[in-house]
């Protein structure tokens, strides 16, 4: 856990104060890593597939249901997910955006 909280902190950088269109910081979204599974949610040959993933929750926006910041658990891409179905409990992948910053900024 302690590297993926180093690798959060490199990932950042000098943008602690980026703010999103959300009006939150990128440091007000940053929180205690945690390993989640999420689900990666297409659609092939009309059938809905859906694939669990493993990865760090690294962020979020204050809302229960807001976007959520993940990172691979190679630690090479940084994503969005958020809520599914109401009646769904999991996350769903709502995509994989490159870096930390990145990631925020498509909040």
């Amino acid at each position: 856990m302690e590297e993926v909280r180093e690798l959060v902190h490199l990932q950042m950088g000098n943008a602690h104060q980026v703010t999103n269109d959300h009006r939150i910081t990128l440091q007000q979204a940053i929180v205690p890593p945690r390993k989640i599974s999420i689900i990666a949610r297409t659609v092939q040959l009309g059938k809905v597939k859906d694939q669990e993933l493993d990865c760090w929750l690294v962020g979020q926006e204050d809302s229960r249901d807001g976007y959520k910041i993940i990172m691979r658990e190679d630690g090479l891409q940084f994503g969005l997910a958020s809520c599914g179905f109401p009646s769904g409990k999991q996350l769903i992948l709502t995509g994989w955006y490159g870096n930390l910053v990145s990631a925020f900024l498509n909040m």
